[in-house]
C-alpha cells in the first residue's frame, strides 16, 4: 500500500468486445508510465472491464490483455456472417444464450493461468449479480480483517461470473463460493463500477488511522459507445423484446455508465476528489454499425484499436492524467 494522501482508483466499464478500446488506452498508458498495478491502490472492473481489471491487478501486462481481445474476440463472438448473426440473434431472443462460454473460458485460462484473487498485486473489486439471492455481489481481495471470503476464488471463475451477460452467455457458478449461488453480469447494476470504488475507499482506507489517505483520485475508463440516438420518431412505439433486440441491453449498460458519471460529478462538489473520466471517442454513423457488444469481425476489431489509440494520444500527456502517475 502506498504512503500517500490520495487513494488512487482505476475503474473500467463493461461492454463486451468494446472493452478492447479500454484495454488499448491502458496499454498505451502502461507503455509510458510502467506497470499500472504500481500506480493504483484499487482497480475496479465490471464485465469486460472485470477481465481487464483482474489482469492488471494481477500484474499481467496490458498489452497481453489487448492481445486476448484481438486474438480470441472472433472465436468468443464467432457469428459475423450477417445471416448467422441474425439466426443466432433469433436463438438468443427465443431459446438459449447466444454463445457458449467455452472459448471465453479457454482464452481466460491462457492469460490468468491458475491465479487467484489473493494473488493480485493491488486491491481489486469486481461487481457481479447473484441471481440466486437477487442481490449485488462485490468480489474483492481480503484486504481487511473484516473480509475473508474471496481470496480463494480463481480469476477465471470471477471473470466468467462478471461477464455472464443475460442472453449472451450462460449463468455461472463460482465453485469456491456458496454452491447454491449462481451469477450473471455485474453490468446489470454497475456497468460503471466507479461509485463502488469510491465507497470502498471511504469505508476501508480514507481517514482510517492505519493509512495516510485523506481523499481519492479516480480514473474512470469508458468503453466505445455505439450511437443509440434516433433522429426520427420510431414507427413502432409499442416495441416488443424482439424489436428492441440486443440494443436494449447495450442501451441500458451505456446509460448506466453515463448516469454514474453524472452522480460522481455531483458528489464531487462536496467530496472534492480528483475525478477524470475518459469517455468514448466520437464515431460516425458508419462506424457505429460496427460497434456492438459482440461484433468482433476484422473491421470492428481494427476500429476499436484505432479509436483506443486516438483516445490515449489525446490523454496520455494531459496534466490530469499525470497526477495518477507521479
Amino acid at each position: 500500500m502506498r504512503n500517500a494522501e490520495n487513494f488512487k482508483i482505476l475503474a473500467i466499464d463493461g461492454g463486451g468486445i468494446k472493452g478492447l478500446y479500454s484495454a488499448v488506452i491502458l496499454a498505451d498508458f502502461e507503455e509510458k508510465y510502467g506497470k499500472l498495478s504500481n500506480h493504483f491502490d484499487l482497480i475496479c472492473g465490471t464485465s469486460t472491464g472485470g477481465i481487464i481489471a483482474l489482469g492488471l491487478a494481477a500484474g499481467i501486462p496490458a498489452k497481453e490483455i489487448v492481445n486476448l481481445y484481438k486474438t480470441n474476440g472472433p472465436t468468443i463472438f464467432p457469428y459475423n456472417n450477417r445471416f448467422l448473426y441474425m439466426l443466432h440473434s433469433i436463438k438468443q431472443g427465443l431459446l438459449t444464450s447466444k454463445y457458449r462460454e467455452d472459448n471465453l473460458k479457454n482464452a481466460l485460462i491462457n492469460v490468468f493461468k491458475d491465479k487467484k484473487i489473493g494473488d493480485c498485486e493491488t486491491n481489486v473489486l469486481i461487481p457481479t449479480a447473484n441471481i440466486t439471492t437477487g442481490k449485488p455481489c462485490i468480489i474483492k481481495n481480503d484486504h481487511s480483517h473484516d473480509l475473508g471470503r474471496d481470496n480463494i476464488h480463481s480469476l477465471v471463475d470471477v471473470a466468467l461470473a462478471t461477464t455472464a451477460a443475460p442472453t449472451y452467455f450462460p449463468i455461472q457458478e463460482i465453485p469456491t463460493m456458496n454452491t447454491e449461488d449462481q451469477f450473471a453480469d455485474g453490468g446489470i447494476f454497475a456497468n460503471n463500477p466507479s461509485l463502488h470504488g469510491i465507497q470502498e475507499a471511504y469505508k476501508f482506507f480514507i481517514n482510517n488511522n492505519n493509512y495516510t489517505y485523506k481523499n481519492y483520485s479516480l480514473l474512470s475508463i469508458s468503453t466505445l459507445h455505439q450511437n443509440f440516438s434516433f433522429e426520427r420518431k420510431l414507427l413502432v412505439k409499442r416495441r416488443s423484446l424482439f424489436l428492441w433486440n440486443v440494443k436494449l441491453i447495450s442501451l441500458m449498460m451505456d446509460l448506466q455508465s453515463v448516469s454514474t458519471d453524472y452522480h460522481i460529478k455531483y458528489l464531487n462538489t462536496t467530496l472534492k476528489g480528483n475525478y477524470v473520466r475518459i469517455e468514448s471517442e466520437p464515431i460516425t454513423k458508419k462506424e457505429s454499425r460496427l460497434i456492438q457488444l459482440d461484433k468482433a469481425g476484422r473491421e470492428s476489431i481494427n476500429l476499436l484499436i484505432r479509436k483506443g489509440h486516438e483516445a490515449s494520444k489525446r490523454w496520455v500527456d494531459n496534466p490530469k492524467i499525470l497526477e495518477f502517475f507521479n
